[in-house]
């Protein structure tokens, strides 16, 4: 494998999924085996080919600092004053999650396998143009390229989800396109404006994205009344964007449709990848390139973060139905995210990014795990299960894996995430704000380990009632007219028979309850990762802290420097220069004590 270089490497990798597109098609006068089987195929070796780029970065030099790697840039649409090019590449910032968007495209094929009987050669060859879509947008060094894939992410899932969903599929998949094209739009606008600005002062009209990094720390937009806060209203087309992909509340009312009513390979690839590129677009685009609007952002997505977790979490208390529960935990759990990103402190910037691959993973995993239930009973509703534990005992016990895992049980993975973001919120709510902004920074901290305390509630009830206690599943009667992948079905059809006990005419649901060969594959790798974040968490931490670092200085230090004028009753200072190494942010260092230390100082003009 290390016989061709890094950039041939990714480009193979991205390739792969397109031509075993071709393939299922091709293939597809053969009958549902040959496909799937051609599709699964396609998945592993695009998964082993990218585990294997993934550990050639590791062992690189480039690895120590974040920089990029298996970078290739061949000309697009280069003349005049144009300079857009086909450039990819990775870094510490994209490399896990490049990997992560391999892994789950194979558990999507996987957790697909036994549900899709109409139209199979169509469902596979979009999920793995879909796949590809991901690979794409997290290896994407040009603003165009980027949002080309970008974009693209968005008509395999509509069409996965139009076709392939369930009750009201078109709806969802209509109100899912519509809410992130019109958000991309916006989106894409704002990085026009930055490639405009740059080449103002440049002279060069360039897409690349370090280049256009560099130019904007340059030469930053104004971020006051003369300049009519330019560098605010650009953030605030980004934030469209990205805010309705993560999605941030209130700009989340498509997502629990899109998960309930999308099939199961469309909802694992839903909250395991397209969720991430939101918060990864913060981090590549808005936090350094437009640090100051950033900064006066800060408090009120901080905000914002802290109200999804507990909004989240209510709702999700009060679902009926189990895959509307687990898709109202997303929205919980992206809060973290949200809350982590924009507390602006390294330690919970870092955890946020590690809590990107935590949730993909839990969530993949549990939504796969409802998907299976779903094949076995027809039915989602809480209130019609119970005491699937006795008969599918590796079901529950994958299944309990992931719950503990979402709810941060120390040792998984979600708790080194989580503690993380709770750590560097503290520390930023009791030392790195101005005396002014503490107590409400203070409140919303701890209303975010409130969170926590609801989440495991809604989880371990739902498990509960679930999988133990006497078995209140409906009969399989005419479940043969109930395949998965065939439009327009109900998802609860048999919920009449809530509240009935087991009986004799359900002992046939034993013949097939317990996980099949093709399910364990599907999660075992997930399963895996859980346990090795959980136990080994610097392994995955290291990769993108220089990254996040140097991301996130800029609208670190101006943060800084507003909370030290609030203080002081000063007016806001110009935007600060950084030097390459800083030293604490806390602006009242000789007043409080140090939890975490950054690496943070002010280098005041």
């Amino acid at each position: 494998m290390n016989g061709f270089s890094p950039a041939t490497h990714l480009l193979l990798v991205i390739a792969t999924p397109l031509i075993g597109a071709v393939v299922a098609w091709v293939l597809g006068g053969r009958g549902r085996s040959a496909v799937r089987q051609s599709a699964a195929v396609t998945a592993v070796i695009t998964l082993v080919n990218a585990g294997w780029l993934v550990l050639r970065y590791l062992q690189s030099p480039e690895a120590a600092t974040g920089g990029g790697y298996a970078v290739s840039s061949a000309p697009w649409l280069v003349g005049g004053v144009f300079d857009v090019r086909l450039s990819l590449g990775l870094d510490g910032l994209s490399i896990w999650l490049f990997g992560l968007s391999a892994l789950l495209s194979l558990t999507a094929v996987l957790v697909s396998w036994d549900a899709i009987k109409e139209k199979p050669v169509g469902f596979y060859v979009l999920l793995l143009l879909l796949e590809a879509a991901m690979l794409g947008v997290f290896a994407a060094r040009d603003v165009i390229l980027f949002y080309v894939f970008f974009e693209f992410t968005l008509v395999p899932l509509f069409f996965l989800i139009g076709i392939w969903g369930h009750d009201e599929r078109r709806r969802a998949a209509v109100k899912f396109f519509i809410y992130t094209l019109t958000g991309s739009v916006l989106a894409f606008l704002g990085l026009l404006t930055i490639v405009l600005w740059n080449a103002s002062h440049t002279g060069v009209i360039t897409f690349d994205i370090a280049s256009l990094t560099a130019g904007m720390a340059a030469h930053p937009m104004p971020m006051s009344r003369e300049g009519g806060w330019l560098q605010m209203i650009v953030f605030l087309a980004l934030f469209a964007g990205f805010a309705v992909k993560v999605p941030i509340v209130p700009f989340h009312t498509w997502l629990p449709l899109a998960h309930v009513e999308a099939p199961t390979g469309g909802s694992v690839d839903l909250a395991g990848v397209l969720l991430k590129i939101g918060i990864y677009g913060f981090l590549r685009f808005s936090l350094p390139m437009l640090p100051d609007a950033t900064a006066a952002a800060a408090p009120w997505l901080f905000g914002l973060g802290v109200v999804g977790i507990l909004y989240g979490a209510l709702v999700a208390l009060v679902q009926t139905d189990l895959k509307r529960l687990i898709a109202y935990s997303s929205v919980s759990h992206m809060g973290y995210i949200v809350m982590g990103l924009f507390a602006l402190e390294p330690v919970a910037v870092e955890g946020a990014n590690l809590q990107l691959i935590n949730h993909g993973l839990s969530a993949a995993g549990l939504f796969a795990l409802v998907g299976m239930i779903y094949e076995r009973f027809h039915t989602r509703s809480i209130a019609n299960l119970g005491g699937i534990a006795t008969k599918a005992p590796w079901l529950t016990v994958l299944f309990m894996l992931f719950t503990f895992s979402s709810i941060g049980l120390p040792g998984l993975n979600g708790f080194v995430g989580e503690f993380l973001i709770l750590a560097g919120s503290f520390q930023r709510a009791w030392a790195g704000v101005a005396e002014s902004f503490r107590v409400p920074y203070l409140i919303m901290a701890v209303s975010a380990v409130g969170g926590v305390v609801l989440g495991a509630w809604y989880m371990l009830w739902a498990v509960e009632r679930v999988f133990f206690g006497g078995s209140r599943e409906p009969p399989r009667q005419g479940a043969a007219g109930h395949d998965h992948g065939h439009g327009g079905h109900s998802h609860d059809a048999h919920d009449h028979h809530a509240g009935g006990h087991h009986s004799a005419g359900q002992e046939g649901h034993a013949d097939r309850c317990d996980l099949e060969w093709y399910e364990i594959a599907a999660l075992a790798p997930l399963a895996v990762f859980v346990l090795w974040i959980g136990l080994a968490p610097a392994t995955f931490l290291a990769p993108p802290a220089a990254v996040l670092r140097a991301s996130t200085r800029g609208a670190t230090t101006a943060f800084n420097a507003s909370m030290r004028a609030i203080d002081t009753g000063d007016s806001p200072p110009q935007p600060a220069h950084v030097t390459d190494r800083v030293v604490g942010h806390d602006h009242r260092a000789s007043r409080q004590p140090r939890l975490l230390t950054s690496e943070l100082t002010l280098d005041r003009p």
